[in-house]
């Protein structure tokens, strides 16, 4: 009897965190509230740096015309650098202060302003103010304002933003970001974010799904992940491309 009582008393706070979790989410009408959640949930625990291999996948009428390893580099908040095969073939591009760097031959090839939406929702928005990422997210083309709950692919979500234009997902059970989608001239473009793994008890997305118009053209999976306590900023500095390792 004292054992089940001791059992219990130790799951009186996770059953606390559980309702007040549910309560909080009860509360989200809309983009805005969900970001806000979103942080509340993740702000305190979510990693600020990101090391990984990625090797992609890229198809065309359901054949496999490319297979190549990336190297990729993430700092919080908003600062991407990805090498494409290794350090020494000198291509790749970087992003930082929502500018996108071009490099082939380890010289600049072009620089032009990106807001980069797969980083800015399956990353940044996690450990970033609500009130900044809000913003951006607006500057994306976003509905805030529009907010519902449906199934995409099986997966329970809340949908933010028209489906009918663009919008994006999130996983509904943990919050976590599962993909977005944009139509214009050029078709139906949609990501998805798979696989989700645990490094030091934190959310990796593992596998990355790209399709337009329905068909998959480039895959993405994830390996030798790594979650360092620091990046130096040289990393995502434009001018030390060529000199830069990790």
């Amino acid at each position: 009897m004292r054992k089940q009582f001791m059992i219990y008393m130790l799951l009186i706070p996770i059953l606390m965190v559980l309702l007040s979790f549910n309560n909080d989410k009860k509360n989200i009408e809309n983009g805005r509230d969900l970001v806000q959640q979103i942080h509340q949930t993740y702000s305190d625990s979510w990693y600020t740096n990101l090391t990984f291999k990625q090797e992609i996948f890229r198809y065309s009428d359901d054949s496999l015309i490319r297979n190549e390893v990336w190297l990729v580099a993430y700092s919080a908040p908003g600062n991407l650098h990805i090498r494409y095969k290794d350090f020494d073939s000198g291509r790749g591009w970087l992003i930082t202060n929502d500018t996108l760097y071009s490099f082939n031959h380890n010289k600049l090839i072009g620089k032009r302003p990106r807001l980069h939406e797969i980083m800015t929702l399956g990353l940044d928005i996690f450990i970033t103010p609500p009130n900044k990422i809000v913003k951006k997210i607006e500057e994306m083309g976003f509905d805030m304002s529009l907010l519902t709950e449906t199934v995409i692919n099986g997966k329970q979500v809340f949908q933010v933003g028209d489906p009918n234009n663009q919008c994006f997902w999130i996983y509904k059970d943990d919050l976590l970001f599962y993909g977005l989608r944009k139509i214009d001239e050029n078709g139906v473009r949609e990501t998805f974010f798979e696989k989700y793994k645990t490094f030091y008890n934190k959310p990796v997305a593992t596998q990355i799904q790209y399709y337009q118009d329905g068909e998959m053209y480039l895959l993405e999976k994830y390996f030798d992940v790594r979650l360092p306590s620091c990046l130096p900023d040289d990393f995502f500095n434009p001018n030390l491309f060529n000199s830069t390792r990790w």
